[in-house]
């Protein structure tokens, strides 16, 4: 049928997540810049033998059905979804005498085994248990101390004792793929920011290609991802894929 009123679609909204199978909340993905669905098929024909060319027959059936993710936002969960990463949260409580190995050169960088919450206090000693200055023997730095000339810290060691920050660990390829029920609540901004939402039943997220970890623009996780089939749908009039949402026209 004709349609007279304009319906055109310029998606842009927030992608929700959640383990699949499982009653966990929705939790957003943070600022993403673009959701897209593609679509394979695995096409056989039958050639017209009869004459005149062409087909006499075709069958096409879906062969994979994949979408891709740009997220901006980079926090432990997100990295770790498109680098089949593991997530361990680290400790925030105060680590007395922690040892480390040093040279005892100028510049030296000293990294803890954490990053040091600079508002709690930092205490650096040598192997022997000498006191050693900030300012004066080391710079504390967000990673951990810096050696200055004519310190104390020689290639004996040190032993710090600090309270870290809160902080997250994402150890990349350390863990399976997993696989998520998405939501996500859409607004089409070519009509007033009309609502759809669009509901990919079961992704299983791939491996990003790169990681723009130093760079000069804002780093963009870009992960593949396949949408299965979900088994738990056994409705013939409901897609086992994915399902779009979309407001009738007024």
């Amino acid at each position: 049928m004709y349609q007279k009123i304009d319906r055109s679609f310029i998606g842009e909204g927030i992608i929700h997540a959640r383990l699949y199978g499982s009653q966990d909340p929705f939790l957003q993905l943070g600022n993403c810049d673009a959701f897209s669905v593609s679509y394979a098929t695995n096409r056989k024909t039958l050639p017209n033998f009869m004459g005149g060319g062409g087909n006499r027959n075709v069958n096409e059936k879906p062969s994979d059905v994949t979408a891709s993710i740009g997220m901006y936002d980079i926090t432990a969960a997100n990295v770790a979804l498109v680098t089949r990463g593991t997530v361990k949260v680290n400790p925030a409580t105060a680590i007395p005498n922690e040892v480390h190995t040093s040279a005892g050169v100028l510049g030296e960088l000293i990294p803890f085994d954490y990053m040091p919450d600079p508002t709690k206090t930092v205490t650096v000693k040598t192997a022997g248990d000498v006191a050693c200055d900030g300012g004066v023997d080391y710079l504390l730095t967000p990673h951990g101390i810096q050696v200055l000339s004519n310190s104390k810290i020689d290639a004996t060691g040190v032993k710090v004792s600090y309270t870290p920050r809160a902080t997250k660990s994402v150890h990349m390829l350390n863990g399976a793929q997993r696989e998520f029920e998405m939501y996500i609540a859409g607004l089409n901004d070519a009509q007033s920011g009309e609502p759809f939402a669009l509901r990919p039943r079961r992704a299983k997220f791939g491996m990003l290609q790169e990681f723009s970890v130093l760079g000069q623009e804002y780093t963009k996780l870009t992960g593949p991802c396949e949408l299965l089939a979900d088994p738990l749908v056994t409705a013939a009039d409901i897609s086992k894929f994915c399902q779009m949402d979309l407001a009738e026209a007024a």
